[in-house]
């Protein structure tokens, strides 16, 4: 059985910065323990897990941020990470959230939140198309991105 650790006052900005106690945490072994140790519980709450214990954190938006966008020689994407860390971009789990934030899925299932560089690199490879479409094209199959007959977000 686990113990809730009382008090946990660790967060996480919009920016994918970590904070405890309104301080932000820069030690790259405490980020890298705390990336590790992060989890979802099945109510959608982060939480770090270390051991038998683990505590709630606040997480402004996502606790992941992709840094940058490449294009491999295969037209697929990798995104990089703010925990040092790149993956694959998978295009169908694509979206644009509220304010025009671009969003994606991650191998673990956890969300990323677009840097705007991250964004505006990758849009420059997107493509309007005729009926107002915005698409991708990654590993030659195209991926709808923002449809025009989508109900105003």
């Amino acid at each position: 059985m686990r113990d809730v650790t009382n008090g946990c006052k660790i967060s996480i900005d919009k920016e994918g910065r970590w904070f405890y106690d309104k301080r932000q945490i820069t030690h790259p072994a405490v980020l890298e323990t705390f990336y590790n140790a992060l989890e979802k519980d099945a109510e959608g709450r982060y939480r770090i897990v270390l051991g038998d214990e683990f505590c709630y954190i606040d997480v402004e938006d996502t606790p992941f941020v992709v840094q940058s966008v490449s294009r491999r020689d295969n037209g697929e994407y990798e995104i990089f990470l703010n925990n040092g860390k790149c993956e694959a971009l998978d295009p169908n789990s694509l979206r644009i959230g509220k304010n025009n934030v671009l969003y994606a899925r991650l191998s673990n299932g956890m969300n990323v939140r677009f840097s705007r560089k991250a964004y505006y690199s990758l849009a420059l490879d997107m493509e309007q198309m005729e009926n107002g479409d915005i698409v991708l094209s990654s590993g030659g199959k195209s991926y709808i991105i923002y449809s025009n007959k989508s109900p105003a977000r």
